[in-house]
């Protein structure tokens, strides 16, 4: 029987940090409070409504940079290190225990499903950074961003997914926990920043780290 195991990117295998300092790197340098705006970046990043109807995650970061703009009464001012701030997300990397587990995953004969909410411009790279291989699903590949149901069905019906072939990953509660819980998905929950559920929705199993996840696996086996 074929294994598949379908992960979040960001935050889960990815470490966010690295674009949100580069927007607070900014802001300092337009003179403006860097930690303020990164939590503005960060809010406006998070907020399903800005993500309706589709758009690209390419034009959302822009969307984005011009509502810092707007926030802190500036013309042009973020808006014109768009380019820089996607190439950061580019340029994230791995948690330190990631790229070793994944690659016990693979030695474990599951197959890896990346389910991201980002684009074909910004993906490649980061899926390079992990050095092992992945099927990858995007939001710009099914017009839908996490935790829509259309972008879980539809990775769903095209490997099969059951509860008995599959488990998913993920440090997103309301992206990804809370959906897989709806479908009835199998599902681990990296809660690396020891963060309470805000919904009745579990997860099958919780960890802190990628690497906590190897007994858990080898349990079900």
């Amino acid at each position: 029987m074929d294994k598949f195991l379908t992960f979040d990117c960001y935050g889960t295998l990815l470490n966010e940090a690295g674009l949100y300092d580069k927007v607070e790197e900014i802001a300092e340098d337009i003179g403006v409070d860097g930690k303020s705006a990164r939590q503005r970046f960060v809010k406006y990043q998070d907020d399903r409504s800005n993500m309706h109807p589709y758009v690209d995650y390419d034009l959302l970061t822009r969307n984005n940079l011009i509502n810092l703009d707007f926030q802190f009464g500036l013309e042009h001012k973020f808006e014109k290190y768009y380019v820089e701030v996607l190439q950061a997300h580019r340029d994230l990397k791995p948690f330190p225990e990631v790229i070793d587990t994944l690659e016990k995953f693979v030695s474990l004969r599951y197959k890896l499903i990346m389910m991201s909410n980002s684009s074909w411009s910004i993906i490649p790279q980061n899926v390079e950074t992990l050095e092992v291989p992945f099927d990858v699903w995007t939001a710009e590949d099914v017009h839908a961003y996490k935790p829509d149901l259309k972008f879980f069905r539809a990775v769903e019906q095209n490997y099969g997914l059951t509860p008995e072939n599959h488990i998913h990953i993920a440090q997103g509660y309301a992206s990804d926990i809370v959906p897989a819980d709806a479908l009835d998905w199998p599902s681990i929950w990296v809660n690396r920043d020891n963060d309470k559920p805000t919904d009745l929705a579990r997860p099958t199993h919780e960890v802190n780290k990628l690497d906590e996840i190897l007994p858990i696996l080898k349990a079900d086996a």
